[in-house]
């Protein structure tokens, strides 16, 4: 299993924790964020999405869109093997698919099932976002390899 230097957690712990020790910072905010999570610092760069933790459309909320993905990678590109620190609100299911998404895409085609076992070592209670992994099996052009070993190692099993 590959170590990656990413750290996933709630908003609560962005607060909490020491900026100063990553490289970069994905913020995945909720729509309706009333105290958005801004450090203000140049360094490390801080990529804020705002979509829900939804996998389908409900009332006025945001969906996970390509989009989201595609910046998240871009950013942990950018970064290259520099740490990140991801998190959302509670820290379990956007911030958990978003890294998925860039640990899949830096380990490559075939290796899905180290790519899921990676993001457990990470977060052992994760649960990514069904929509955004399903997003990201398409954006990386997995055929569903991605999805269905997330499901059935992550969402079925637990």
């Amino acid at each position: 299993m590959t170590n990656f230097p990413i750290h996933i957690c709630s908003l609560e712990g962005a607060r909490e924790a020491d900026i100063s020790l990553y490289d970069g910072v994905i913020t995945i905010e909720n729509s309706f964020e009333d105290n958005p999570f801004r450090y203000g610092d140049e360094y490390p760069e801080q990529l804020i999405l705002r979509f829900d933790d939804i996998s389908v459309p409900l009332d006025d909320f945001i969906e996970p869109q390509e989009k989201h993905i595609l910046r998240a990678l871009s950013f942990a590109e950018k970064i290259g093997d520099g740490s990140i620190l991801i998190h959302c609100h509670a820290g379990i299911s956007r911030s958990s698919a978003i890294a998925l998404a860039i640990i899949a895409k830096k380990l490559g085609e075939g290796k899905e099932v180290e790519s899921v076992k990676t993001l457990e070592k990470i977060n052992p209670h994760a649960r990514p976002n069904k929509l955004l992994v399903w997003l990201t099996d398409e954006i990386l052009e997995r055929n569903k390899k991605l999805y269905d070993t997330a499901f059935k190692m992550m969402w079925l099993t637990n």
